[in-house]
């Protein structure tokens, strides 16, 4: 971005960036989001893009991870900032781009005949000057609940998830109002996104719509604030939804992090079903529950009943 000068007001200088036919602020929308299995209810902030990776104009099918390498770097050059429609459209871009330059390299498409690459190797390209902080690096894995300890013997010494978490409140804690906000790559279930921790809120930047709900095909940053709320759907609602269960919010066991068709408009007063639902966390720590329990719920629900079976 260019340097604000003399009286160009800000709006005037992105415009003549992205010009005027492409230029959009966005706005950020109150959203009720269902998880997929239909259990649980999300209120909070949403931002969208006009595209997602998957877009024609963006054409990144498998680019999650140059993508969050751009989308990163912009976060740490842009401290105070968070960005903007079409800031936001043009870094799904750029990161497309990148990741088509690497599927033409030769030895990485040999590393990754799938064009799934790693983050070491986009690291490793140079997509942008980014480094990991190994002190501040995690791998864990979700330990599925309700069951004994047999046939998890490899897991033993090895940090979960809330383990994980943890470390991150904790850094958080330490922040100040003024303090620099920090930037998380989490990979979970073959797919990378953004994490941003600020004194009073976390910022959830995902590149592929789906990962918010069926069908939606545009980027999206979660606003987790004071105002966020997670709900448990009441039972009446889950018996009366007549709609497709892949119609409701998209969730392998393992996360790694280095620095539902229907989404409706939240209303004002809430309905009786929302009254009688039992409220399973407020704040910006709702962000913990949302990746357990809207990412992570159904593929660790199969690997329980898989489990059973033996």
């Amino acid at each position: 971005m260019q340097q604000k000068t003399g009286e160009i007001s800000a709006n005037q200088q992105y415009a003549s960036e992205f010009g005027d036919d492409d230029f959009a602020v966005g706005i950020w929308e109150p959203k009720e989001i269902i998880s997929r299995d239909g259990h649980m209810k999300l209120k909070t902030q949403v931002f969208f893009a006009s595209i997602d990776q998957r877009s024609e104009r963006a054409a990144g099918e498998s680019a999650c991870t140059a993508l969050v390498a751009v989308i990163a770097d912009w976060l740490q050059s842009n401290q105070d900032e968070m960005p903007i429609k079409s800031q936001l459209d043009s870094l799904i871009r750029e990161g497309s781009l990148e990741w088509r330059n690497l599927c033409e390299n030769e030895t990485y498409g040999e590393r990754f005949p799938d064009k799934h690459f790693d983050l070491e190797t986009v690291l490793e390209a140079k997509v942008r000057p980014l480094s990991v902080v190994p002190e501040k690096s995690f791998i864990g894995f979700f330990h599925p609940e309700g069951l004994d300890d047999k046939g998890f013997d490899f897991l033993q010494g090895a940090m979960s998830f809330d383990n994980i978490w943890e470390e991150i409140c904790r850094c958080a804690s330490e922040m100040q109002p003024s303090s620099d906000p920090l930037v998380y790559i989490i990979s979970w279930n073959d797919h990378f996104f953004v994490l941003k921790v600020e004194h009073d809120a976390y910022y959830i930047i995902d590149t592929l719509g789906e990962r918010l709900y069926e069908g939606c095909n545009q980027a999206f940053i979660l606003k987790f604030d004071r105002d966020t709320m997670i709900h448990q759907v009441a039972n009446e609602t889950q018996k009366s939804d007549d709609k497709p269960a892949d119609d409701k919010a998209e969730q392998n066991g393992k996360i790694e992090v280095s620095t539902g068709k229907e989404v409706v408009a939240v209303n004002d007063s809430p309905g009786k079903n929302e009254e009688d639902s039992m409220i399973v966390c407020t704040g910006k720590e709702s962000c913990k529950e949302y990746i357990k329990s809207f990412l992570a719920a159904i593929p660790i629900r199969e690997l329980q009943v898989d489990l059973k079976k033996g």
